[in-house]
């Protein structure tokens, strides 16, 4: 079901009885913001647990547990480690879960790996200020982009037209909405997104986001590669869609490589 539906949401949860729902506290590609604390409600009610992917939003912008949720997952890899450097994920559970997670965890063998522990625990010290600096050019490149001529949509949560405006102003921090942006060119398909990816210079092509580095990706044959046309259609991913993850170059750089490459269409 759709999470930003809250009717759909307790519709299914009724009919199917699961044992858990799996959300993502802002969405990847189109940042939607899931309404946590009634989501928690309704899970709740139906004896589910709630299962919060927060890598997008990080704990600076938002911590689940607080609102309600049962488990929450980060994928370390990303901006917690921040540097793309080390492969990692990390669960916080309540306590009726915790013990559970820590048994599965020594049983089954999904720990992190010295290494990997050592890696996130240094790119946890500089966490908080990659990641002011991530949002602050993610909020200025989405500004910048909605004036830009080749760009037909822009998806970013600091929109007052935003669908979850009034859960971003209960859910997010002011002015910390986030490092991710995606947007549509105007009138593209695969060929002319292929040809701008190309053209960019410094940012970097990635299926991953959350590094230090300005990152490009095209979810229609990447992240949602295995989703079909009709799906991704109903899900509103469209062909012209680009994600970025947005670094902590100095904005005006990453500026100039977007448009150097939107100039190239």
């Amino acid at each position: 079901a759709d999470t930003n539906d809250l009717a759909a949401v307790e519709s299914k949860l009724a009919s199917f009885q699961p044992g858990c729902l799996l959300m993502e506290t802002i969405s990847n590609p189109l940042l939607r913001v899931g309404d946590l604390p009634a989501l928690a409600r309704l899970c709740r009610q139906a004896g589910a647990a709630l299962i919060v992917d927060n890598t997008f939003s990080t704990p600076l912008l938002a911590r689940p547990l607080e609102h309600g949720a049962d488990i929450s997952l980060h994928s370390s890899t990303k901006y917690l480690s921040g540097h793309g450097d080390t492969l990692g994920g990390l669960i916080t559970a309540t306590a009726e879960h915790f013990e559970t997670m820590r048994r599965l965890s020594r049983i089954n063998g999904p720990v992190l790996a010295p290494m990997e522990c050592y890696l996130t625990m240094r790119g946890i010290k500089t966490f908080a200020l990659r990641m002011e600096r991530q949002c602050e050019n993610a909020r200025v490149l989405a500004a910048w982009l909605r004036t830009h001529p080749a760009i037909e949509r822009v998806y970013y949560p600091d929109d007052p037209s935003h669908p979850d405006a009034a859960v971003i102003a209960r859910l997010l921090p002011p002015g910390l909405y986030g490092g991710m942006v995606s947007f549509e060119v105007a009138g593209a398909g695969k060929r002319e997104i292929f040809r701008f990816l190309d053209s960019l210079q410094m940012i970097v092509r990635a299926t991953s986001l959350g590094d230090v580095h300005t990152m490009a990706l095209y979810p229609w044959i990447s992240s949602h590669r295995d989703v079909s046309p009709a799906l991704k259609a109903e899900m509103g991913i469209r062909e012209n869609l680009v994600r970025l993850s947005a670094g902590i170059e100095h904005v005006d750089d990453i500026k100039e490589d977007l448009a150097r490459a939107l100039r190239a269409l």
